[in-house]
């Protein structure tokens, strides 16, 4: 039985999730969402699994464009396992929908809450010695779901989530164009590339030794997080007009953002950050 499961993450929480998965199932290869799905399809596998952090209550853009691009066989068991901080909202239910529109079903469905670390706004929420032990014992739970083949409706979002969201996220998705704008490299910076290669959405290259953003970024942290010598700083100043303008009372966390050098960050404990480079493993 051919089994693959693609994955999306920023500080290791979706990849762990796919390892004690891929783990548990055997002879299953987990692959990162940054490659290109043409190189990896699913049509010649028998189980297919989707596992993505939420962002903005829902998957995350290049998580939504790898899956609209992804050929998979009809017939395959699918699941899909969301990772959200506190809130899913429609980020499985998205997942469907891009399925549905290939003719298929999504068999099962869980979702498994994780750390927050949106480290431009604030610093890791609930504790990591909390959360981590929480999200290994349902992993556990969900990969013999899986590995029995149990039928479980994915998550779905209650109306008040869905009228919120529209009101309270879609102008941070709108300001999304202009997320890297604010990044900064410190003279600390060893040119070592490692932001570059962590990087999920492929949003850093090197330019003389130097990290410059390309404007098509997540927010997902694993630049920040991962750097060793922890040289990537926030900052909106005045010359960040083009945020600035945007950035009116319906966004609010704009003028919060920020990256003081003393803010706890938070990545996986169980992935380094060596391991947010590789693009696929097999268990």
């Amino acid at each position: 039985m051919k089994r693959r499961i693609y994955y999306f993450t920023g500080t290791g929480n979706s990849m762990r999730a796919a390892r004690v998965i891929a783990q548990k199932l055997g002879d299953t290869e987990i692959i990162s969402m940054r490659t290109d799905p043409a190189d990896s399809p699913a049509s010649d596998c028998e189980m297919v699994g989707f596992i993505f952090p939420v962002y903005h209550w829902t998957m995350p853009a290049p998580a939504v464009s790898f899956v609209e691009r992804l050929d998979i066989s009809p017939t395959a068991y699918v699941f899909v396992i969301a990772m959200p901080s506190l809130i899913c909202g429609i980020a499985c239910e998205k997942l469907a929908e891009i399925l549905a529109g290939k003719g298929i079903r999504v068999n099962y469905g869980d979702l498994v809450h994780n750390v927050a670390n949106y480290a431009i706004v604030y610093p890791p929420f609930p504790p990591a010695k909390l959360m981590v032990p929480q999200a290994e014992k349902k992993l556990q739970k969900i990969a013999d779901d899986i590995i029995a083949k149990k039928e479980q409706p994915y998550p779905r979002a209650g109306k008040f989530i869905k009228w919120r969201r529209d009101r309270v996220m879609g102008p941070y998705l709108e300001l999304q164009k202009y997320a890297d704008n604010p990044f900064t490299i410190s003279q600390d910076c060893i040119s070592c590339g490692l932001c570059s290669r962590v990087c999920p959405c492929r949003n850093i290259i090197l330019q003389d030794g130097r990290p410059v953003f390309q404007h098509h970024c997540a927010n997902c942290m694993a630049c920040v997080v991962s750097c060793p010598k922890r040289a990537i700083g926030y900052e909106i100043t005045g010359e960040d007009k083009t945020l600035l303008n945007a950035s009116d009372a319906k966004t609010p966390i704009v003028k919060l953002m920020g990256l003081p050098k003393n803010r706890k960050l938070y990545r996986n404990p169980y992935i380094s950050a060596n391991d947010l480079t590789k693009d696929k493993e097999q268990w």
